[in-house]
């Protein structure tokens, strides 16, 4: 029944902008391991995995982006990219993939409101991120995680109340 619920069944996305201002990397003290460029978005990822291309915009395009000491880079799909089936977001401000969708993985515990006439139960269980093929390109996913749903009995049986993730 957790499995059914539109909730349990959304899929964790990634959201690729077609713009994107690159802010730079603070400077490491002398003796100090060079720290690596952040990664939000996994865009570095999804570059290095021949999803997208970044190229730098022309100077005169920058604008805030130059005034915060960034560079506002342009993205664009490669053909690759059509074998993961991005979805277009509006007004053409980048894209949307599917990076994973979660997986039931086991019940831990029960209990009800009243053992001899249950109408209210909570149900402990486990699930875990799936990933797709592009999830696992940009490495995501992780261990099983816990979640509570609450669940309703009413003429017809047991309903989803509250999926718990």
């Amino acid at each position: 029944m957790i499995e059914a619920h539109p909730r349990f069944r959304a899929p964790q996305t990634l959201r690729v902008p077609a713009r994107y201002c690159s802010i730079p990397v603070p400077p490491q003290p002398v003796g100090v391991p060079p720290t690596p460029a952040p990664d939000p978005g996994r865009l570095h990822a999804l570059e290095s995995a021949r999803i997208i291309t970044m190229a730098k915009a022309p100077a005169g395009a920058a604008g805030d982006c130059a005034a915060r000491g960034g560079e506002l880079l342009l993205i664009s799909l490669t053909d690759v990219a059509s074998s993961f089936h991005p979805r277009t977001l509006e007004n053409g401000r980048g894209w949307e993939f599917e990076l994973a969708r979660r997986k039931f993985v086991s019940i831990s515990d029960i209990s009800y409101d009243n053992p001899n006439d249950p109408k209210l139960s909570h149900v402990g269980y486990s699930w875990q991120w799936e990933p797709t093929i592009l999830g696992q390109l940009v490495q995501f996913g992780g261990p099983a995680e816990g979640a509570s749903a609450t669940f309703l009995r009413d003429g017809n049986g047991w309903i989803v109340r509250q999926p718990g993730m």
